[in-house]
């Protein structure tokens, strides 16, 4: 048993392995310049202050790359990188990374850091750990379906630049349903389990949200600082709603997935055993699944939330800030997605158990 873990872990890490040595040698295949860095000088580093006392230091360094392709392949060039210790909007390199560079006005410029060999090893990685552990079906679908959902987020963002006078809201609402039907047709097929999941879950973020624009539109927005979404160019409460859509509707799918399963779990062992139970039995049932999963599922949310804000609370915290400053500005809309998305969760259970039970109910009467 442990020789055949061993081999499940063992190849699928050989293969992220070998894919990272491939992809991180591919420099033939890039069409702008990608040089390697030999040498790294630190030559100064300054001091910096705002208005508002907030303190970083400016580095300077000198570095020296090597062309890994293009027509000036082993050339060597020396280049200047200025960034910021938070490195908020730069990096400080360092000795061996690989580096993408583009020519302006007649001179090289850093655009980033290769990083393609990480990603595509973590991918095979996942893929390989997935195809073994799992039915290669089943895993096929997954990968498939997650490839699609990457496809429809890249052509709803481009219907949002090109057709600017759609509403962004329908274009990512309808993304978000793109995103629930199409994952629930690949893991669970065309059933009534797959329908009761989609129908289900529409159901709880249709009320969640309705419930949201009450309760703030009762209280003014009061508290709630949508101005302090970064980089947004249009409406910032449009887009704080259209990234809530689908993180509440991804939230609430896991929910109401587990107890539509559970549920149709209990109704086929039921069927098996010919043991006859009552649509209040079943909704019994699914409210205590749903009890079970709540407190994973929210406490899942808020590690999110804290993973996302870490970075930019601890910027803060280093400059001096206050605690209530940060919860107005680092914290505020990423708590109150958080706060959205566990009720739903917390609705999606009654609803499920409800709409599972009178569904599996008729099909025993029949």
């Amino acid at each position: 048993m442990s020789k055949l873990f061993l081999k499940k872990v063992l190849l699928p890490c050989l293969a992220a392995v070998a894919a990272f040595l491939i992809v991180d040698n591919n420099a033939q295949f890039y069409q702008e310049p990608l040089g390697i860095i030999e040498e790294v000088k630190h030559v100064g580093k300054t001091t910096l202050d705002d208005n508002f006392g907030n303190k970083d230091t400016e580095i300077q360094q000198n570095l020296t790359v090597k062309l890994l392709n293009t027509a000036q392949k082993n050339e060597i060039l020396h280049l200047q990188n200025i960034t910021n210790q938070s490195q908020v909007t730069g990096q400080i390199f360092r000795k061996n990374q690989k580096i993408l560079l583009r020519k302006s006005a007649g001179k090289m410029q850093i655009v980033g850091q290769k990083r393609d060999a990480v990603i595509v090893s973590l991918a095979v990685l996942f893929i390989g750990l997935l195809l073994s552990f799992i039915r290669w079906r089943a895993s096929l679908f997954l990968t498939v379906s997650l490839a699609l959902n990457l496809l429809y987020f890249v052509l709803a963002l481009a219907a949002d630049i090109h057709f600017t006078s759609v509403n962004a809201l329908i274009i990512f609402s309808c993304l978000a349903f793109l995103f629930v039907f199409s994952s629930l047709s690949f893991v669970l097929g065309f059933t009534r389990q797959m329908f009761l999941t989609l129908l289900t879950t529409l159901l709880t973020s249709l009320l969640t949200f309705l419930l949201t624009f009450s309760v703030l539109k009762a209280t003014g927005n009061s508290g709630v600082h949508f101005e302090n979404m970064s980089y947004v160019t249009q409406n910032p409460i449009l887009f704080f709603f259209v990234g809530a859509i689908i993180s509440v509707l991804g939230a609430i799918m896991d929910g109401t997935g587990d107890i539509v399963a559970g549920l149709f779990g209990l109704y086929r062992q039921n069927k098996a055993h010919d043991i006859n139970m009552t649509q209040k039995d079943y909704v019994k049932s699914g409210m205590e699944i749903g009890k079970e999963i709540i407190g994973t599922l929210t406490n899942v949310l808020f590690m999110i939330f804290m993973a996302e804000t870490i970075p930019m609370t601890l910027l803060l915290l280093r400059n001096g800030n206050t605690w209530s400053y940060i919860a107005g500005t680092a914290l505020n809309l990423g708590l109150l997605q958080t706060i959205i998305s566990a009720i739903g969760i917390v609705l999606a259970v009654p609803i499920t158990a409800f709409v599972t039970s009178f569904a599996l109910r008729r099909e025993t009467i029949k």
